[in-house]
């Protein structure tokens, strides 16, 4: 059985059998914010709890990289994805570069994106588009 290890900690948490993305809300101002701190970044208050977040979201933008990098074979799309809790979170996105738009829906998915030299699974998230044709700009 190989090790697993979460690629940042705290950014993924167990939650009735599944890995969800975690964030945290303020219970002073409200906003939710991604990854976790301990003080809220829009107004500083340490009064935070951690919460899961949305698991769809839009495409703000995206970069698509044409040479490997790291572990990663190209094409590599990276991109800020806006969820409906007015969070900006920044991940990879698993589509095909030809079918990219800002404004496209997505959704996150968890699991391993990477192996490590030794065995070890490096568990993260990514995200993929809902469907064919939503969203765009």
């Amino acid at each position: 059985m190989s090790k697993q290890v979460v690629f940042y900690p705290g950014a993924l948490e167990e939650r009735d059998g599944k890995l969800v993305q975690m964030g945290h809300k303020c219970k002073d101002c409200g906003k939710t914010s991604y990854p976790a701190v301990e003080l809220c970044p829009f107004c500083s208050s340490e009064n935070v709890e951690r919460v899961p977040l949305s698991t769809t979201g839009t495409v703000f933008s995206y970069s698509i990289t044409r040479v490997p990098v790291g572990p990663f074979k190209p094409p590599i799309i990276g991109g800020y994805i806006d969820l409906p809790e007015g969070t900006r979170v920044f991940g990879q996105i698993h589509a095909k570069a030809e079918e990219m738009k800002t404004g496209m829906k997505v959704k996150v998915r968890t699991g391993v994106i990477w192996t490590e030299k030794d065995g070890t699974e490096v568990i993260g998230y990514h995200y993929v588009p809902c469907e064919t044709g939503s969203g765009g700009a």
